[in-house]
């Protein structure tokens, strides 16, 4: 049976129309990842780290210590790691969790793979499971200009494992002295600037100033005092060392001052 005049038109314009949509998302895709490249790993001196961390639920099966192993060891080879690593199993009687950790220290960065069995209860107060899959890369000194380029990497290998991960990319960079108040003003313009961030929110407490914002072209987001926040960069003065450090990370920083 032949389609109408009408109907083939309707068909072309569903295609164009998913078409373009996809253009845009594909678009907004490739704008995000070289606009978060550039801010995170480029153009920033005295740098000292550079941590990327992801995490995921993985499954609610209850994990014995071998297959935690197994797990981890194969999270490791993905990596590159097939040697010189360190395993421990433990229980976390506050957290209620058994914990299997791989670790492996180089001169270039440090690498913890976490395989987590949590023992909880679901809505009924019956016993439940869940298991989540964490890696966290610290890159020492200059190396951590390589942070987003290890975002992608952990994002492939969580991929393969069936597996969408929340990630986090921090930079800790330091300048000599105690920052001015314009000065650090100027970081936090131009911060928001290449984000495209809108500041949100403003803490200041002891040596310390944290600011937190909003970029709709970064998919990722927590919440900070009920407000949906995506780039945070902060400000810790060390009077005993005289320097101030300076901590950018998208979506937050999961540091300690």
């Amino acid at each position: 049976m032949n389609m109408n005049k009408k109907t083939k038109i309707y068909i072309l314009v569903l295609i164009w129309a998913a078409i373009l949509l996809q253009l845009f998302i594909n678009s907004s895709i490739d704008r995000e990842k070289k606009m978060v490249e550039q801010v995170m790993s480029e153009d920033i001196s005295n740098l000292s780290e550079g941590t990327v961390k992801a995490y995921a639920y993985f499954g609610d099966e209850d994990l014995k210590d071998a297959s935690r192993e197994s797990m981890a060891k194969k999270l490791a080879g993905e990596l590159g790691i097939s040697s010189g690593y360190k395993i421990v199993n433990k229980y976390d009687e506050k957290a209620k969790s058994d914990i299997t950790t791989l670790t492996k220290y180089g001169e270039q960065a440090d690498t913890a793979i976490k395989i987590i069995t949590l023992h909880t209860s679901d809505k009924y107060n019956q016993e439940a499971i869940e298991d989540y899959v964490m890696v966290e890369i610290n890159l020492k000194g200059s190396n951590g200009t390589a942070a987003y380029t290890y975002k992608k990497k952990l994002a492939e290998i969580y991929d393969k494992l069936g597996m969408n991960p929340n990630t986090n990319i921090y930079l800790l960079s330091q300048e000599k002295g105690r920052l001015i108040d314009e000065e650090i003003d100027a970081y936090v313009d131009r911060f928001l600037e290449e984000t495209n961030a809108t500041e949100i929110d403003r803490a200041e407490f002891d040596n310390v100033v944290c600011i937190y914002g909003y970029s709709r072209d970064i998919d990722e987001f927590v919440y900070q005092n009920n407000k949906r926040v995506n780039v945070n960069i902060a400000f810790s003065y060390d009077s005993k060392e005289d320097i101030t450090y300076i901590h950018r990370a998208i979506p937050f920083v999961d540091k300690s001052f």
